[in-house]
């Protein structure tokens, strides 16, 4: 049985989820709603649930890459580290963009959503996800080479 995942080439979904953070941050009213403004911390609410993903998104790639193999856990804490300075990178590059006003609780809360997505996956989703992926590549045609030949 064939893992929808796998069929997914390496890197486009690590390109769709910066092409979302771009988009999201940049966008002046990105979903089209004014009342969301009156709700006081939805904004950061907004921030840890789109860098949550991003680096659950980023890990996931990057395991999905290291198959058969496990996912090095430093390599997983650089991710989520990269992941929160893209968080400060892109709320500079706002205030410049933009001159919106620098507010390092954005910063906080995709920091924090980032740190949280990697002790998700870490403690939570790594043998699932392995589990998954692993038993659905023993068959695969791209993973041919890596099996031992009997």
């Amino acid at each position: 049985m064939k893992s929808f995942i796998l069929s997914i080439p390496k890197g486009v979904p690590t390109a769709v989820m910066l092409l979302a953070v771009f988009y999201f941050t940049f966008a002046r009213n990105p979903l089209g709603l004014n009342a969301l403004h009156s709700i006081p911390y939805l904004k950061y609410l907004g921030h840890f649930l789109l860098y949550f993903t991003v680096c659950l998104v980023f890990i996931f790639d990057y395991a999905k890459a290291r198959l058969p193999h496990h996912s090095k856990i430093n390599q997983e804490i650089g991710i989520a580290v990269a992941t929160g300075v893209l968080s400060l990178i892109m709320e500079i590059a706002k205030m410049h963009r933009f001159g919106f006003n620098y507010d390092l609780n954005n910063v906080y809360a995709a920091s924090f959503g980032a740190l949280l997505a990697f002790a998700f996956y870490h403690f939570w989703l790594l043998h699932p996800f392995r589990h998954y992926l692993y038993h659905s590549i023993q068959h695969h045609w791209r993973y041919q080479h890596r099996r031992k030949k009997k």
